[in-house]
């Protein structure tokens, strides 16, 4: 057995890491990220469990259109809204990464309260638009009340209007000092139309833009492994 080989097994007997995809506001992209880092975990060659507990259950309505179409989901998948069960987010072996896509709201605060407690490390997207500051903020509060570590990433970025909008929303980030990615999400048809057609975006070639897009997606993953390890190390 290689070096490799016996740290991928000691990873999947260990405690996934446990990642959070949230935000206050809704229509951010949690659903689509969410799924885009359990398919990429997935092409390197990891495991992933998701965990939809969005009341809007757009993660369960994709993995339907993947059965009809026969291609099957590359990560497990299972809905759940009960607190007690949350509370097992740690005990999940088997996996190497386990990723929550939220609902978009704080008001489910015991669901919340038990998934944020369970987590490594949390995501809240972030649109740049201005009524999407106040609830990036608050979910960035909570996080800080919790003690959970956390980076706020830009989602959607419309790049056909050059650099502006990603320059706005760094500058927006920046000055509210909330810790962001370096990474960021562009906004392409194909991470929508590939869950349309019951496709993860690692296997999506309906688009010329599919490969920049999952590319996308694969930076954010990166950047999530280089801040997680540390903290699996220090459990």
């Amino acid at each position: 057995m290689t070096a490799t080989e016996a740290a991928v097994i000691t990873a999947r007997l260990a405690s996934p890491f446990v990642v959070a995809v949230f935000s206050q506001k809704g229509g951010v992209g949690k659903s689509l990220l969410s799924m885009g880092l359990a398919s990429v975990t997935a092409d390197t060659n990891g495991t992933a469990y998701l965990l939809d507990i969005d009341p809007q259950s757009t993660t369960a309505e994709v993995a339907e259109r993947a059965e009809r179409a026969g291609t099957p989901l590359p990560f497990t998948f299972e809905a759940e809204t009960d607190p007690g069960h949350l509370a097992a987010l740690r005990e999940v072996r088997g996996v190497d990464m386990v990723i929550v896509d939220c609902p978009g709201s704080l008001e489910g605060r015991d669901v919340m309260g038990e998934v944020l407690a369970a987590a490594d490390f949390a995501i809240i997207p972030y649109v740049h638009d201005p009524f999407v500051i106040t609830p990036t903020r608050r979910s960035a509060a909570l996080c800080d009340r919790l003690g959970v570590p956390y980076r706020v990433l830009i989602n959607r970025i419309d790049g056909r209007r050059g650099t502006s909008p990603l320059e706005d929303a760094i500058d927006t980030l920046d000055g509210l000092r909330l810790p962001r990615f370096r990474s960021f999400v562009r906004e392409f048809t194909a991470l929508s139309q590939a869950h349309v057609e019951g496709k993860m975006i690692t296997e999506y070639r309906g688009d010329r833009n599919a490969v920049h897009a999952c590319e996308d997606v694969r930076r954010v993953h990166g950047e999530l492994l280089l801040q997680l390890t540390p903290r699996r190390e220090a459990r």
